[in-house]
């Protein structure tokens, strides 16, 4: 006679927490190599460990039932939090006085919670109250003391704020982390000139995120090597990606990865309210690509509609992106018209190709 229905949930309760309380020695081990990785300054993460922990997974998804989507899914999450733990340890550091310029602001209370959170001073510049971190009485003040001043203005108010700090002759690094770089350019190159601390900065996520274990942060080079160098030490445990470039190439690349991708979600949402459908009823009916994408604009119809203007509108690679995004869709649009399919299978072949998907 078989288990009852309640019996067997017992049974899948009491190995779920076993499964947890594994976990949990999973974590204190990794710990334990955290402390390690501090007393021997060695980086946060090993790239080669994380590919050795997911074949191990995969090598055992078909023996214990799971896909081995989800088997490299939980290697990743269980990789991802013992790097955060250990991301957290105190490393041996400085403590140095930090200057949020806009730190009233979400990015900027993310920089204020972040260099809080490794051991630095952190004090805010802007008008808006500093929550959790004091207020200096005036610009002139907060600059005269700090070693670190990240500014986070709004873009189109970012090279008048750059100006006025270095007219205060700054001792310390000075970045900023706009989204578009080409409003500033001048103005940064005019600091490293003068022999300033300057490099700019992209985090390439927003205010929500917890962290930036395996998250990509863009370093660009104004002609301060001296900055960008003074820079990555702040970034030492963390985890994260990062790529460093000239500072007149981060806006070319940005207009892929921003202009384009938040145009076409705006467009995707733009469609979806002209359809006729509601939202309510197309997500009864939606596909897992559909449902994806859906999920993906409705968190970018969350986001600022005047930082997604000064994206769409400061950076001047935008106009030529969006042309080749509209040319694609009018292909696709006419591959899907023609009574011959050969032009919609060499649209897939060719994306395979561009993403090297295997055959």
């Amino acid at each position: 006679m078989t288990d009852s229905v309640e019996g067997i949930r017992w049974k899948i309760e009491e190995i779920d927490n076993e499964i947890l309380d594994l976990v949990k020695k999973r974590m204190s081990i990794a710990l334990d190599m955290g402390h390690n990785k501090v007393e021997k300054a060695m980086p946060v993460r090993d790239l080669r460990v994380e590919e050795q922990v997911r074949d191990r997974y995969l090598a055992r998804a078909k023996e214990v039932g799971i896909s081995e989507a989800a088997a490299v899914e939980l290697s990743s999450l269980l990789v991802r939090e013992s790097v955060e733990a250990q991301a957290r340890l105190p490393r041996p550091m400085r403590p140095r006085k930090v200057l949020v310029v806009g730190g009233g602001g979400r990015m900027g209370q993310w920089f204020c919670r972040f260099f809080a959170s490794r051991g630095h001073q952190v004090k805010v510049f802007d008008s808006l109250p500093g929550k959790a971190y004091p207020n200096v009485g005036s610009l002139e003040e907060g600059v005269k003391e700090a070693e670190v001043i990240a500014v986070s203005s709004h873009i189109s108010a970012t090279a008048d704020m750059l100006r006025r700090i270095f007219a205060l002759r700054p001792k310390g690094l000075v970045f900023d982390i706009a989204s578009v770089k080409s409003p500033l350019i001048e103005v940064l190159k005019e600091g490293a000139d003068q022999g300033l601390l300057v490099c700019s900065v992209h985090p390439m996520f927003g205010p929500d995120a917890s962290f930036i274990f395996a998250r990509n942060i863009i370093i660009c080079d104004c002609g301060s090597e001296a900055a960008v160098n003074k820079f990555m030490p702040l970034l030492n445990g963390t985890g994260a990606n990062v790529l460093e470039m000239p500072v007149e190439e981060h806006d070319r690349v940005i207009a892929v990865v921003l202009g384009m991708s938040h145009a076409l979600n705006l467009a995707f949402f733009g469609a979806l309210r002209r359809s006729g459908f509601s939202y309510e009823e197309l997500s009864r009916a939606s596909s897992t690509t559909f449902q994806k994408q859906m999920g993906t604009s409705c968190g970018v119809a969350q986001e600022s509609p005047n930082l997604y203007y000064e994206i769409q509108h400061l950076n001047p690679y935008n106009r030529e992106m969006l042309e080749i995004l509209i040319s694609s869709l009018r292909e696709v649009q006419e591959a899907g018209s023609d009574e011959d399919r050969s032009h919609m299978i060499r649209i897939m072949h060719e994306g395979r190709r561009y993403f090297e998907v295997k055959e």
